[in-house]
């Protein structure tokens, strides 16, 4: 086996997708065996802002109450009904830093000493700020496209270090892509970003909640809940997990306001889109490897990132047909 770094330069930002026979073989193997750290940064700007909410289980949210105030005063910590024995971690506005990622830890080192149940109804929520995007309409069109053509994809990412998606989150954090597809038309006819409001889903319980964001509005720093969210990933106690999950939602955030993703191709997917494949919810746990190299190469413009995000994407390849809770993947 070649060593990675002989194999593809991780700084560059070659195109997997086109990669085939032995060279794909090889970069599957090498993602196998290669080990996520926990980065100092994701290289994201300083002008993107982020939030988190934790949840968990198994713990009385008391006892996290008491930490989160004496570790963390800015952050917020508090009990949530629909969780048993548990609650919920919400962070501050964060940015890309070193102390953002020290914070993270300690929290998940926390959850780990105190055996936190992450596996049975627990959600890990990332919430973006919409101003990133500066009211473009070309941006929040490429970023919606995108997102309606690999949402099995980033699903099958956000069960983290699980092979499967928590218990209810059919009820919770559904998949939107059909009714985000049922309205397409509303979508190309827009001109203006007020017309979106027409076209977007008020459901805050999707997977991706757009219910918070104001595009009726020119973005204040006043407004600090103008934020698109994504409820789908599993909860976790996993730092680098977490990390990850936030390095794919803000890259795709942020390959949309950059024009950096490939439009026409986009559209070629659009165009040649199967409807009816959107009630298949196998799409959703079975590995695409087609799909998930398309979309590694459309966001991130870095081999490092892609590797990141197919090695906790493919899970070795491990399936999770007919499992009723979110199972641990098992570790090489």
């Amino acid at each position: 086996m070649k060593d990675i770094n002989n194999f593809i330069k991780l700084e560059e930002n070659d195109s997997f997708s086109k990669l085939r026979g032995s060279d794909l073989q090889e970069l599957l193997i090498q993602i196998s065996e290669f080990n996520l750290t926990y980065r100092e940064t994701l290289n994201l700007p300083k002008r993107l802002t982020f939030g988190i909410e934790i949840e968990y289980e198994g713990i009385i949210s008391t006892f996290v109450n008491f930490f989160i105030k004496r570790e963390f005063p800015e952050w917020d910590s508090r009990k949530d009904l629909s969780l048993k024995f548990g609650g919920e971690i919400v962070s501050d506005i964060l940015n890309d830093d070193i102390e953002t990622w020290k914070k993270l830890k300690t929290v998940c080192m926390y959850l780990k000493k105190k055996n936190a149940i992450t596996n049975k109804n627990a959600g890990g929520h990332i919430h973006v700020g919409t101003k990133i995007f500066k009211n473009n309409l070309d941006s929040w069109k490429i970023f919606i496209k995108t997102y309606l053509l690999y949402e099995n994809i980033i699903f099958r990412f956000g069960y983290g270090d699980k092979i499967s998606a928590r218990k209810d989150i059919l009820k919770y954090a559904p998949p939107c892509r059909k009714e985000l597809y049922r309205k397409i038309e509303k979508l190309y006819e827009a001109e203006k970003i007020v017309d979106l409001i027409g076209y977007i889903p008020t459901d805050k319980y999707l997977a991706l909640n757009f219910s918070n964001i104001r595009f009726f509005q020119k973005w204040s720093s006043f407004y600090t809940k103008n934020t698109l969210e994504l409820r789908c990933p599993n909860a976790t106690d996993e730092e680098i997990i977490w990390q990850n999950n936030i390095n794919m939602f803000t890259k795709l955030i942020l390959s949309s306001t950059k024009g950096t993703i490939d439009e026409d191709f986009i559209e070629y997917k659009i165009e040649n889109i199967n409807p009816e494949l959107f009630n298949n919810l196998y799409l959703y746990n079975e590995v695409n490897l087609k799909e998930a190299l398309e979309f590694v190469d459309l966001i991130f413009d870095n081999n490092l990132d892609k590797i990141y995000f197919l090695k906790q994407y493919l899970k070795d390849f491990q399936n999770n047909y007919g499992c009723k809770n979110a199972i641990k993947a098992k570790k090489k």
